[in-house]
């Protein structure tokens, strides 16, 4: 099968967990005999070449016509006020709407060049965020399948923020045309489907890793604690800050090490003067500094307030360490409750310290949940088996049954 993947945050520049999953689906289609495509269009200043293979996968990055470095920081203040200005006066939209038609094209040449049978994109196209009215992504030659990964839309109403019409308009139409929908979870599926009104069938497709991360050669430190994710409220990383202030009061010796992109200056002013040499900002990292981190650590804990379905605690189940979840969206289809893990509520701190602290003070209890939640992400989300199941639903597409 020859298979084209849509993704705008293909590593190895900053990306979430979109950008690693494709990835990994990629690499393992190739591993299995599948000729692979990977292309995106592009902000500005992201990093990788505009083509390369990787491990067998031929990337195609295509650019913004907008593609100014100075832009690619959205933390800065000069980024913002250079976005917001183009927004408003409407040469944004007017350069995407340009883009995208280039982008169109170029798709269907590498169609036809590589006589592409099916394409998969995500629910999520950055672009969006950029448009102040509907701008729908362009119509393709092939069958598209839809992996609802957490739309802009999905975010929005699970924090109860309004979203604009819009971009509703825009995420509706990219469900409405496509061949058919997979979902990472059942309950993103559940949500999306009402939120974007969708009545057709969504099969459920987990996001897979691979899994052999155990053997690294890295020292376990037990009183170690690690979060990563973007340093955004979303992700519960204010919630953790307060209850690391409760954590270290009882427990001095504990380390917390905070690992991604975001503004790590909110993340310290939820910390009180005494605990702040304890906890380590790491920044983005590589994936294989990552996983010896999460190696490293006894518990990793990850107190979100939405996900489709989160990498992060299947990456540190395969790395041997013991998670803490929160309990919300997606989170009990990966984590059952003090058999492979933790669950928590995002929104009670103290709750979130006391299931910290319970596994610092019961080292077997933490080594024995580590143990089951590592057995269990090998067992049931391993990258080939993932593949393996979302090629059932390729071929059943391209036959007609989907």
């Amino acid at each position: 099968m020859n298979i084209l993947y849509l993704c705008d945050e293909y590593p190895p520049g900053k990306h979430g967990g979109i950008g690693t999953y494709v990835r990994l689906i990629a690499r393992q289609m190739v591993k299995l005999g599948h000729k692979v495509i990977v292309a995106g269009l592009y902000g500005p200043g992201y990093d990788g070449a505009n083509e390369s293979n990787d491990e067998g996968v031929m990337v195609y990055r295509f650019r913004r016509g907008f593609n100014f470095r100075f832009l690619s920081d959205e933390t800065s203040l000069r980024s913002r006020i250079g976005t917001r200005l183009l927004k408003d006066s409407g040469l944004l939209q007017q350069d995407i709407k340009k883009s995208l038609a280039i982008y169109k094209d170029k798709l269907e040449q590498l169609i036809i060049e590589h006589k592409i049978d099916i394409i998969e994109m995500p629910d999520y196209n950055d672009y969006m965020r950029f448009c102040s009215s509907f701008v729908p992504f362009p119509a393709l030659s092939v069958p598209v399948v839809v992996k609802m990964n957490g739309s802009m839309t999905y975010f929005a109403r699970e924090a109860n923020l309004q979203v604009p019409a819009h971009v509703v308009k825009m995420e509706q139409a990219i469900l409405n045309q496509a061949a058919a929908v997979s979902s990472a979870s059942r309950y993103t599926a559940y949500k999306s489907s009402a939120y974007l009104s969708y009545n057709k069938a969504i099969e459920v497709l987990y996001n897979g890793i691979q899994t052999d991360l155990t053997a690294r050669n890295v020292l376990k430190n037990p009183k170690q604690v690690i979060f990563t994710g973007t340093l955004v409220a979303k992700k519960g990383i204010y919630q953790l800050a307060k209850a690391w202030n409760i954590v270290c009061k009882s427990m001095p010796g504990a380390r917390l090490l905070v690992l991604g992109k975001g503004s790590q200056q909110k993340v310290i002013a939820q910390l009180t003067d005494e605990v702040k040499a304890s906890v380590s900002f790491m920044g983005h990292v590589s994936a294989g500094e990552l996983y010896d981190h999460l190696a490293a650590s006894a518990i990793s804990i990850f107190p979100s307030y939405a996900e489709a379905f989160a990498l992060a605690p299947l990456e540190a189940m395969a790395c041997g360490t013991a998670v803490i979840n929160s309990n919300r969206t997606s989170g009990p289809e990966l984590i059952d409750d003090r058999v492979n893990g933790l669950l928590i509520n995002p929104d009670d701190v103290d709750q979130i310290a006391k299931a910290i602290l319970y596994l610092l003070n019961n080292p077997d209890v933490c080594t024995g949940l580590a143990k089951v939640g590592n057995e269990k992400v090998k067992e049931q989300f391993e990258i080939s088996k993932v593949a393996a199941k979302t090629l059932q639903f390729y071929e059943k597409v391209l036959n007609g049954v989907s």
